[in-house]
């Protein structure tokens, strides 16, 4: 990590906001929250946010009362190659609110939790973009990626020679035996990535290996 990187991070750290998450926050007891964002492309500096799904993980379980799904409203229309994938069209996204409107009770929903996800640092650099500009801060949450707890898996399980290349949060629920259906919208994704998570969570692996800050 460069230099600017670190006194960026004990700057924000500083923030009252991320004194009393580093104080607060026990990860022998600690809530999870698997979060998942729908883009209009990859690129964080130019693509936007338009919809956000988020469950959390409670004592082993998935806490289905406490989802939170939004879309937002971008600042330009999508492409219509992204369309393709996401599915969500132009119609959709002009009556939602904008990010400045919803953002808030997100990082609320948030505070205080270990985010989950699979290319979670991804979803982290998008939000994080949009933090900075209206709020002045990243998101630095703890959080941990599907793909480093399944390689830790394979480790534990000796085949991690085999993997030869990276696989996609379905096929890993599929070798896991976690029944994949199709899904339509970011809520979707991320409780697929919170079953696939409490798998690893229950297994011999030590998940406490894969946080990241």
């Amino acid at each position: 990590m460069g230099i600017l990187r670190r006194v960026k991070k004990l700057m924000y750290r500083n923030n009252p906001y991320f004194r009393r998450f580093f104080r607060e926050v026990d990860l022998e007891k600690a809530v999870f929250c698997s979060f998942d964002l729908e883009t209009t492309g990859l690129d964080v500096k130019k693509d936007e946010i338009i919809s956000i799904g988020a469950v959390k993980v409670v004592n082993f379980k998935v806490d289905f009362s406490t989802t939170f799904y939004t879309l937002l409203r971008p600042q330009k229309e999508p492409a219509r190659e992204s369309v393709l994938i996401h599915g969500i069209r132009e119609e959709e996204l002009s009556g939602a609110p904008k990010a400045e409107e919803v953002l808030p009770q997100f990082l609320e929903y948030i505070k205080g939790t270990v985010l989950i996800g699979y290319f979670v640092a991804f979803d982290i650099a998008m939000l994080s973009k949009y933090t900075k500009r209206l709020f002045g801060f990243e998101v630095l949450n703890p959080f941990i990626d599907i793909r480093h707890l399944y390689k830790l898996d394979l480790k534990r399980r000796y085949l991690l020679n085999q993997v030869q290349e990276e696989k996609s949060l379905d096929e890993i629920a599929q070798e896991l035996g976690i029944e994949v259906e199709k899904r339509h919208n970011a809520l979707c994704d991320c409780l697929l990535s919170a079953f696939v998570f409490l798998y690893f969570l229950k297994s011999d692996i030590n998940w406490k290996r894969a946080i990241n800050f």
